[in-house]
């Protein structure tokens, strides 16, 4: 019970849940207010979480679904504007991280705003297109080691701007 308590108190996890109406209102926004969303616990649902990297369901009105995963993101990191995926969960064992099991349809990366009202920037990835476009050479990515506090993972980044338009369901970039 206590690691559970402990969980609910990590900066991670308090800044993913801040974070999830924030993404509410942008799916709402780009797929239609009709929409519901369901998360994914780390108990009973982990198994999507733990095999394929998926966090959360968007159910769409005509019952089809999209499963995607979200990254929030600290608002002191906003200015490198960067899509990242966790490439090893420990730089020094190797052991693979979610870039090697990944398979959501979207992806969702936002860096929170200094108060956590919104993010900026934000996009909304079309993954299977983000996967091609990588294996095209049209992405490129760079690795990079987590040195915030006690994290161990490293990451693969590539900066949002540079994605190819077929990656980008929606973002914030060219808003009003």
């Amino acid at each position: 019970m206590a690691s559970n308590s402990n969980f609910e108190r990590d900066p991670r996890r308090i800044q993913e849940l801040r974070g999830r109406p924030i993404a509410d209102r942008i799916y709402q926004s780009v797929f239609g207010e009709a929409i519901s969303i369901q998360r994914f616990s780390h108990g009973e649902d982990s198994l999507l979480d733990r095999h394929f990297a998926i966090d959360v369901q968007l159910n769409l009105p005509n019952g089809m679904i999209l499963l995607g995963q979200e990254k929030f993101l600290s608002y002191k990191y906003a200015s490198f504007a960067t899509i990242t995926v966790e490439y090893e969960q420990n730089f020094h064992t190797g052991e693979p991280g979610d870039w090697f099991k990944l398979a959501p349809q979207f992806y969702f990366v936002g860096y929170g705003t200094r108060n956590w009202d919104d993010f900026d920037p934000w996009m909304l990835f079309n993954w299977p297109a983000v996967v091609l476009a990588t294996h095209d050479g049209d992405l490129l990515w760079q690795l990079n080691q987590n040195k915030d506090g006690r994290a161990r993972a490293s990451f693969k980044h590539s900066k949002m701007r540079d994605a190819p338009p077929r990656c980008i369901i929606a973002s914030s970039f060219g808003r009003s």
